[in-house]
């Protein structure tokens, strides 16, 4: 798992995954480990999910539900709902069956993929959004609210209130940025 800017540590349990699934690509510096059919598998592989072939199709829908999870994670720190991400993960979950069992181990009965392809990698996804949405969790797990980023983390704060990946750099940007709005409207025109 790649670790999280600004030292924040990755979200426990599943939600894990949720993030280094979402953080596959920096929006802002790149690259996107999805780029390629073969990336994506190296990129299940390494997190457990894999081997799986994949095909172009299956990078295609990877690319669209880390997209729209993103999505519903912006509105984790205070965007409005996003409708068509809503849709595109409904559709790509029709997809990716789960059942209820038990996985191998001493794992508790949950929500678990029925399928063993890439459909099952993206069912193991779905799940881990289900079950952290059920655990009270789900809310934590953020898009940076600095537009140029949107680097998924854990809020781990009390008031759940963190906007930011990091403070001293995401944050800092917001601030001057509203500091130079400022000051422009305060400057006369000349």
């Amino acid at each position: 798992m790649k670790v999280p800017p600004a030292d924040r540590a990755v979200a426990p349990g599943s939600l894990g995954l949720v993030q280094v699934f979402v953080n596959s690509v920096s929006i802002e510096f790149g690259p996107d480990e999805f780029a390629t059919a073969a990336g994506l598998a190296d990129w299940l592989a390494r997190n457990g999910l894999g081997p799986v072939p994949v095909g172009e199709h299956d990078r295609h829908d990877a690319v669209v539900l880390r997209e729209a999870v993103r999505a519903l994670l912006r509105e984790n720190n205070g965007a409005g709902p996003d409708l068509e991400a809503r849709q595109a993960i409904a559709h790509i979950a029709r997809n990716c069956p789960l059942i209820v069992g038990f996985d191998a181990g001493s794992d508790p009965l949950g929500l678990r993929p029925a399928l063993t392809d890439i459909r099952g990698a993206l069912a193991t996804i779905l799940s881990s959004v289900a079950g952290a949405v059920a655990d009270g969790s789900w809310q934590r797990l953020k898009a940076c609210h600095e537009p140029r980023c949107e680097w998924i983390f854990y809020d781990r704060s009390r008031n759940r209130g963190s906007r930011w990946c990091s403070m001293a750099v995401c944050g800092t940007r917001a601030k001057m940025r509203v500091y130079r709005q400022a000051k422009r409207a305060q400057d006369p025109v000349t």
